[in-house]
């Protein structure tokens, strides 16, 4: 099987040795070598130590990270006894020596350096570049003298063979993967199922890395300053929201002195306050949403005279609350009472009852009463319905229990689903250290367990996916219970384990294969799995780039599109992948199902009528040209150019994508197909294809490629149905290198299904890619191997999860001790 360049990793200069030669041979410039390759404040401090810790410690040693590929077991020819020597450098000698020795190294590459088979493995990515070039027919390049098509297989078998030979039938590496951080989408999940709020703080993070065609790869998931900063901020709105600190139905309204209503001798003062000079009263009408404690609140002042005080009566309707005496000689006073009151429209009300007045005094002669404002706040105290559905404040401190009681008892329960493991009690008084504290500074104790909480949430525990092991077998490390349901839940939801899962880890019970395989379903079956069609279906098929700069068709050309078109594409193909998931249907069906799920803009676009509405429904396919994903005018758009199609871009997305045998970059020299354009105006586009690519550095990718572009090109660039390119009548045929011919997307497709163990490989491989968050290395061809046994025996979408979860990679780990 070819190797095949990994998706996700930029190629250092020196790793594809340069095929494209200007002069003959014996008469080359030597080339100029190209270089090689509050209380939460407190805290800041210790978070950013602890995640650049983390980052540092548990950054994977891959060994052979950046030089790994798959190859299928079976087509591996075991050439352990070839002489080096004899065999093997022979070859070099007659066909690479010329470009590639230590007198003239182009592309800073040379032969000489490799004395024997076991040397070539010190620079596998490199020879895996050299191994795909021989297989394209780029080397040597087209103006030298060419091995026959048995040498050539030779060698391609032989470096196979050194690479990529793995004994499955022995213990081999599982790889390790880096302690991660938690993707935006899998924060916001995590958030979600954790605390029970609907809320995305994640959406305010810096931007994920994606690595290997995925955005949550353990190496690439950087911590940058910023995204501590908007952890911290982050935490604060979480907790905010996830521990409510007052009732539900909570009101502060505030009556100021032109809004109260007065009876008896009442006036208005400059001030804004009302001044009641004789008997008489200020009220105000407040409606009360439920029933149940309130506090009043009076902001009064007084002209003291004779030898009592002012007195103020506070009425609830016509029952006497509270007779308050008026503190100091103008002075304002800040009267406060809790009442009991029914819910719906109360009066309350202020009088004054202890009028004075003495004409002979010398200076204080009269007494009155002024009231600037009554406001009522209420209901008090948090409902008991409330408290026992969040989990963190299940225990009060209340009847003899106290504030640190109280919190540990909650946090026993939180924290290791937070942290996604057992927790100690020194960690649970840690947390707790938090909540004591707030409460000593006079926070209530709700408001003192989100402090609590905002601690938890900014640990290194929370935010990194760190796993533990519970047994060591040889060099092998066996993931323990928690840590495996942490891997399927965010596999397969994005997010942390449910309480089943948690309870099987528990009981030491969720690795036997039965107990996997009947979760794996249930998680499928969950609708929580539509993360994984979202986020796997998103980044395998390219359908994010569908939203960016990336994918913009002229509507000067193309009037139809617009952008509601453009999320309406989308939809389709998500629709169709979820099918795929979620009825557990054939892996195959993504190859040339013949139905999708359309709306009216979408059917309109392929022609198909009696379909209304924004609503997507299922439509079955009969009499279409139309049949799996490729077809989808999603993939069709996005691999087209904004004026026209592109049979090159067509033809890599599906060799990248369905085959993993995405090919090798272009040299740098060869010219754009705008010159072969610009000199013969009046031929096909097909036709200046077929031109530019006799360039000898172009056609050994674009025979392959090309082709394949061709049995797509009666869609046009957004995906429309067509027989005629312009003046041009649409030639959709093609022949592979390999022989296969076809005419037309159907049959083209047909093409593929026959190599439908290369597509399932394919997938296969890129899923695992996603579940473990970590690239694959040659000896994770021996899981892949397994995998695909188990689909040529039945092929729906759960059999392949299943084997994913079930592989060595998912279940363990190497033992970097």
């Amino acid at each position: 099987m070819p190797a095949r360049k990994r998706p996700g990793k930029k190629q250092p200069a020196t790793s594809r040795p340069t095929p494209k030669r200007k002069q003959t041979r014996g008469k080359r410039k030597r080339r100029q070598k190209r270089s090689v390759y509050p209380v939460v404040a407190a805290t800041c401090f210790g978070v950013v130590f602890l995640l650049g810790f983390f980052t540092f410690w548990f950054r994977s040693d891959n060994g052979d990270a950046d030089r790994g590929t798959i190859v299928a077991a079976d087509q591996l020819n075991p050439l352990a006894k070839v002489d080096f020597e004899k065999e093997i450098t022979p070859f070099f000698q007659k066909y690479c020596l010329d470009c590639h020795s230590a007198d003239f190294q182009e592309g800073d590459f040379s032969f000489d350096r490799y004395a024997d088979g076991d040397s070539i493995k010190r620079d596998r990515e490199i020879w895996t570049k050299v191994q795909q070039l021989v297989r394209l027919g780029a080397m040597p390049p087209a103006d030298s003298d060419q091995p026959s098509k048995d040498e050539s297989q030779k060698i391609i078998d032989w470096i196979d063979y050194q690479l990529f030979f793995v004994d499955c039938s022995v213990p081999h590496d599982p790889g390790r993967v880096t302690a991660r951080r938690l993707n935006r989408t899998e924060f916001n999940n995590t958030v979600r199922d954790l605390l029970n709020v609907d809320f995305s703080p994640a959406d305010d993070f810096p931007s994920d890395d994606v690595g290997y065609g995925f955005d949550n790869i353990g190496d690439v998931l950087s911590v940058p300053p910023l995204l501590i900063e908007k952890y911290l901020t982050a935490a604060e709105q979480i907790a905010e929201k996830a521990i409510i600190t007052q009732h539900p139905k909570y009101i502060s309204k505030r009556a100021f002195g032109k809004e109260l209503k007065e009876e008896g001798a009442v006036s208005s003062r400059g001030d804004g306050s009302k001044a009641i000079v004789s008997r008489g009263r200020v009220y105000h009408q407040f409606n009360l949403p439920e029933s149940g404690t309130y506090r009043l609140i009076i902001e009064a002042s007084a002209d003291q005279a004779g030898d009592e005080l002012a007195k103020m009566e506070l009425k609830l309707n016509e029952r006497v609350l509270k007779v308050q005496e008026i503190q100091g000689h103008r002075e304002e006073n800040l009267v406060q009472l809790e009442f009991e009151g029914s819910a719906g429209k109360q009066t309350l009300s202020a009088a004054f009852i202890n009028d004075f007045f003495n004409p002979k005094a010398e200076k204080q002669k009269d007494r009155n009463l002024m009231v600037r404002s009554l406001r009522v706040e209420g209901p008090l105290g948090i409902p008991d319905s409330v408290r026992e559905s969040n989990s963190l404040l299940k225990v009060y401190p209340e009847n003899g229990v106290s504030v640190s009681h109280a919190a540990q008892s909650n946090f026993r329960e939180f924290l290791p689903r937070a942290f996604r493991r057992p927790v100690t009690e020194a960690e649970i008084t840690q947390y707790v250290s938090f909540v004591e504290m707030a409460s000593e500074r006079g926070a209530s104790f709700a408001e003192s367990m989100r402090i609590g909480l905002q601690a938890i949430l900014v640990s290194p525990h929370f935010l990194f996916r760190v796993e533990e092991s519970r047994q060591q077998v040889g060099e092998m490390e066996q993931l323990d219970d928690f840590a495996l349901a942490t891997r399927m839940s965010y596999f397969i939801w994005s997010s942390l384990p449910d309480e089943e899962l948690f309870q099987l880890a528990k009981e030491n019970r969720l690795h036997e294969p039965q107990v996997l395989k009947e979760q794996t379903e249930r998680m499928l079956a969950d609708p929580k799995s539509e993360a994984l069609v979202k986020n796997f279906s998103g980044q395998w098929l390219g359908l994010r780039k569908l939203t960016t700069n990336e994918v913009s068709p002229d509507t000067a050309l193309f009037p139809d599109f617009n952008e509601k078109l453009r999320l309406d594409m989308w939809k389709e193909t998500e629709l169709y992948f979820g099918s795929i998931v979620h009825e557990n249907r054939s892996l195959y069906d993504l190859l040339d199902g013949r139905y999708s799920f359309l709306n009216e803009r979408l059917a309109k676009l392929y022609g198909i009528e009696n379909i209304k509405g924004e609503d997507f429904r299922r439509v079955e396919f009969k009499n279409s040209q139309r049949l799996g994903v490729l077809t989808h005018a999603s993939i069709l758009t996005l691999t087209s150019y904004p004026d026209r199609t592109s049979p090159v871009k067509r033809g890599q997305w599906v060799l990248e994508n369905f085959l993993n045998d995405a090919p090798p970059n272009p040299p740098p020299t060869v010219p754009g197909i705008e010159e072969t354009q610009s000199a013969n105006p009046n031929l096909s586009f097909r036709e200046q294809l077929e031109i530019h690519r006799k360039d000898p550095g172009c056609a050994a990718c674009h025979v392959t490629m090309d082709e394949i572009g061709f049995g797509l090109e009666n869609f046009d660039a957004i995906g429309r149905w067509r027989t005629q390119d312009g003046k041009f009548e649409v030639n959709a045929s093609g022949t592979l290198p390999t022989g296969e011919s076809f005419n037309g997307p159907e049959e083209m497709i047909a093409v593929l299904r026959s190599r439908k163990t290369q597509f399932g490989r394919c997938v296969a491989e890129k899923m695992l890619t996603y579940a473990l968050g970590r690239g694959l290395e040659y000896y994770d061809r021996c899981a892949i191997d397994k995998i695909m046994i188990d689909l040529d025996s039945d092929d729906r979408f759960s059999v392949l999860v299943t084997g994913i979860i079930q592989s060595a990679p998912f279940q363990l780990r190497r033992n970097n001790k």
